[in-house]
């Protein structure tokens, strides 16, 4: 994406916000952003995140940011393209 395409698309959603944000601005969330601190910092400005820390600030974000395997259930990749073709080829003929 060019810095021209992403002009074009922040200049689109200005005039055609998309849905998501608009249903969250009408239910108030997200107003809390601005209060959070971003990074939690100990004294003298030096980062101190512990892990239950982390841990919590993870669960504030959400399911899609917990800890684990980000590979579980998926296949293992093939980069070669005979057997690519052969996989295609096994599954059309089921």
């Amino acid at each position: 994406m060019t810095l021209f395409d992403v002009e074009e698309l922040t200049r689109y959603w200005i005039d055609h916000p998309p849905p998501h944000l608009m249903i969250a601005a009408y239910l108030g969330i997200g107003r809390e952003r601005g209060k959070r601190a971003s990074v939690l910092r100990g004294p003298g400005g030096n980062k101190s995140t512990s892990a239950a820390e982390i841990g919590h600030i993870l669960a504030e974000l959400g399911p899609g940011f917990g800890s684990g395997d980000v590979h579980a259930g998926l296949s293992p990749v093939a980069l070669n393209f005979s057997e690519l073709r052969r996989r295609t080829t096994a599954t059309d003929r089921a």
